[in-house]
């Protein structure tokens, strides 16, 4: 009797946490088939430890009825978790045969283990009270129904686990892989190995209140589909069982009336300070949810725009390719054609084919200039560096190729240099093809005044500035002039309308190969604007 004072608190608990689960189940998914089975489960958990408990402290007349009842609920427990199992898992195949004829088989063990002796013929008591089952024939049957059921239940976590495509539905998985493993474990080690083998039936206990550690991981899969977090469950259930047995204290426990008040006021005070740690806990995972969904969001736009940002790559790639080939060609037809291959060209023709080879280099250099690009995005290497190389003679073509343009507009280009500047380690063409763009955007975008390109030394590095009277840069455009591909301020638009607005970001990237630097400064609206161009000397 001293045992049966020690475990009535643990069936108590048992029970209020099975309710407390059921109600937590219901409350998250009402109306629905996974609830409704677990209810049944939960319901079938009671009958099974409380008969089970109750025929162990009830007169000899009644316990035989009560472990009766207890074990005919077993097996109709174990094919409530199999069709749970199988709901769970949102099985679209649903073998409706076999789940018929194992809710049969469970249906059926209820009237047989319950009013034949087949499987439960009798019980005893020994000198110290410890309930003792004397077994049926159908002993084996009735394990071998719960084991076949078992393995069926494992089998089928087993074979969805192996084709289950994401982390969190493998978790999910285990978890009830574990905790049905568990059940029947307990079961097989404390119901059926002690008692059938060793004749140790005071052990009974352990395999029946297994129940609800299974239970209980069920509850938490089933509240928590994606087992984020166990911290909320665990706090839950710590609150919920220290209030259940401070309950128990002060109304099982506690017959001192004035002791009894002050018990139920400590009582009060943990239930409402449990409270507010569960919400605290519950609002904690809220914002983690909410920042992983966040970092989901911000993670899948970020793979969309790489994805993108290759696409568009591979594109600028594919259309260099596709029209360097046809260039080329037709670049080499004119030099055949100039150099006499075809016989001698009329005037007229020649002044034709001169404007059309101008076209052809021009659009040649546009290939060049969308190869560059693909080059610097994808990171690959495109200088072929040279030592002693001249910076003041590619300035003073670069002046000679703009001069026809410069007496066009009538503004004036000049070049202020000093006589000995160093010479540099440099790639010369692609050097000429980033000062060539910041001059002749000088020369494009002034229609007053003139540009003066100036050079000077500063210790180990030679600065190059590009002074003109033009439009100006406002302020907001200044920061990012040079980050842009294919975009031109509107100012610049209206004044060029032919820009392809790559010139300054192609420029940028050289210099900056170049190990130098590059920035502008401008005071704005029509007052001109200086770039400035840092390279090394060494």
């Amino acid at each position: 009797m001293e045992t049966s004072l020690i475990i009535k608190p643990i069936v108590l608990i048992i029970n209020a946490v099975g309710i407390w689960l059921a109600a937590l189940v219901n409350i998250r998914k009402p109306k629905g088939r996974i609830a409704f089975l677990f209810t049944v489960m939960v319901l079938l958990m009671f009958m099974w430890v409380d008969f089970a408990y109750l025929s162990r402290i009830s007169p000899p007349v009644y316990s035989l009825l009560l472990i009766k009842s207890a074990w005919a609920i077993t097996p109709f427990f174990f094919v409530t978790i199999y069709l749970f199992i199988k709901e769970f898992l949102e099985k679209k195949v649903r073998y409706l045969l076999l789940e018929k004829t194992i809710l049969i088989i469970g249906i059926i063990n209820i009237p047989i283990i319950f009013f034949t002796p087949f499987v439960i013929e009798s019980i005893g008591f020994d000198n110290h009270g410890i309930l003792k089952i004397i077994y049926g024939k159908g002993k084996w049957i009735f394990f071998g129904e719960v084991f076949l059921l078992t393995i069926l239940g494992i089998c089928t976590l087993l074979k969805k686990y192996a084709i289950a495509s994401s982390i969190e539905e493998k978790i999910k998985i285990k978890y009830l892989l574990i905790g049905f493993s568990f059940l029947f474990l307990m079961n097989a080690i404390f119901n059926i190995i002690c008692p059938v083998f060793f004749k140790v039936f005071h052990l009974y206990e352990f395999g029946d209140y297994s129940t609800i550690v299974f239970v209980s991981i069920v509850a938490y899969a089933v509240i928590k589909r994606n087992l984020f977090d166990v911290k909320v469950a665990l706090t839950s259930t710590l609150v919920s069982i220290i209030a259940i047995l401070l309950t128990l204290d002060v109304f099982a426990f506690t017959s001192d009336l004035t002791l009894r008040l002050y018990k139920s006021l400590v009582l009060i005070l943990f239930i409402y300070f449990g409270y507010l740690l569960i919400k605290s806990v519950l609002k904690e995972i809220k914002y983690r949810e909410e920042i992983k969904r966040a970092y989901n969001l911000e993670k899948k736009a970020h793979q969309e725009l790489e994805r993108l940002d290759k696409a568009k790559t591979q594109f600028m790639l594919a259309t260099q390719h596709h029209l360097r080939t046809p260039l080329t060609a037709m670049i080499g037809y004119l030099d055949l054609i100039f150099g006499g291959t075809y016989g001698e060209i009329q005037p007229k023709i020649k002044k034709a084919l001169l404007k059309f080879r101008a076209s052809t280099e021009k659009l040649n250099k546009v290939v060049d200039e969308l190869l560059d690009v693909s080059k610097f995005q994808l990171g690959k290497e495109f200088l072929l560096i040279k030592p002693n190389i001249d910076l003041k003679k590619i300035l003073q073509d670069i002046i000679k190729e703009l001069k026809f343009e410069v007496q066009v507009k009538g503004i004036y280009l000049k070049l202020q240099s000093p006589k000995n500047l160093p010479l540099i380690k440099a790639d010369s063409s692609k050097l000429k093809v980033a000062l060539t763009n910041i001059i002749d955007n000088a020369v494009k975008y002034t229609s007053k005044g003139g540009v003066i390109v100036k050079t000077e030394t500063t210790d180990s590095k030679i600065l190059i500035s590009v002074k003109d009277t033009g439009m100006g840069i406002p302020k907001e455009d200044q920061k990012d002039l040079f980050n842009k591909t294919f975009e031109r301020g509107k100012r610049a638009k209206q004044a060029n309308v032919t820009g392809k607005g790559i010139g300054l970001y192609i420029t940028y990237h050289i210099i900056k190969a170049h190990h130098g630097r590059i920035w502008v400064e401008s005071e704005g609206k029509d007052k001109g604007s200086t770039f400035f161009i840092e390279l090394p000397i060494g």
